[in-house]
């Protein structure tokens, strides 16, 4: 994908943190794409903390790129079950940022959510997919709750995520699942349901989780009961109506 060439470029010209890229133009033509294609892969670049997009600037190379793992966590990135420990990791994460965005989202928060989903989708469709199109959703949503703090350890994740993935050779679940999914989760934020969006983001991860175990069946075993544990959190959860009543008028 274009995310995946730009990070190439960067790295094949030695782009150093605070370095500016190539302008869209100029990008556009060296991997002859559209300018508009370039424009939404910087801004998923942006969102995934990897470059830094300045008004009337330019795009430089993020002065502070996530680098949140010790040598002892970076040592496990390919082993493929860190993956399962990851994704343990973000649900737990990942079911408060969703309930906080809920909560919290701007109407302007929910629209360029879903307008990002809108253009990931003509991609898709295109044949064009890459993982971190998706985490960029997840940065979003991190970022619709008003809370700095989550965005950057979501970013963190995300980082981690990406590293696993290019270690571990592990193939993206499918990209169509997984926008569809997006979409459940953003519904359920424009209605302001904290636990709609939680059990949205399960059934996701969940999803998520059935992929790797088919590539890993020698982890089957070890995992069931964890697996048994998000089935169980995935149908249950409390309701919303009390709070859909609550919060009807926020968006």
């Amino acid at each position: 994908g274009i995310v995946r060439q730009i990070q190439d470029l960067i790295a094949d010209k030695h782009l150093q943190p605070g370095d500016r890229l190539p302008g869209e133009r100029e990008l556009a033509d060296a991997l002859s794409v559209s300018r508009a294609s370039v424009r939404e892969a910087l801004r998923v670049l942006d969102y995934i903390g990897v470059v830094e997009v300045r008004a009337g600037e330019g795009t430089f190379v993020a002065t502070a790129p996530p680098a949140p793992m010790d040598p002892s966590v970076y040592s496990l990135l390919s082993d493929r079950t860190f993956l399962l420990d990851l994704l343990d990791a973000r649900r737990i994460f990942e079911e408060g940022v969703v309930e906080l965005a809920a909560e919290n989202a701007t109407r302007g928060d929910l629209d360029a959510i879903g307008q990002f989903l809108t253009a990931h989708e003509a991609e898709l469709h295109g044949g064009r997919t890459d993982v971190a199109g998706d985490l960029a959703f997840h940065a979003m949503v991190a970022e619709a709750t008003g809370n700095p703090v989550m965005l950057s350890v979501m970013r963190h994740l995300n980082v981690m995520w990406l590293q696993a993935r290019e270690r571990t050779g592990r193939r993206p679940t499918s990209p169509i699942k997984a926008h569809r999914f997006h979409r459940q989760i953003l519904e359920a934020l424009r209605r302001r349901l904290p636990a709609a969006a939680r059990r949205a983001l399960r059934k996701h991860l969940q999803d998520m989780r059935a992929d790797i175990l088919a590539e890993l069946p020698v982890t089957r075993q070890r995992d069931n009961a964890t697996t048994r544990k998000l089935q169980k959190r995935t149908s249950g959860g409390p309701s919303d109506g009390d709070r859909s009543a609550k919060n009807q008028n926020r968006a």
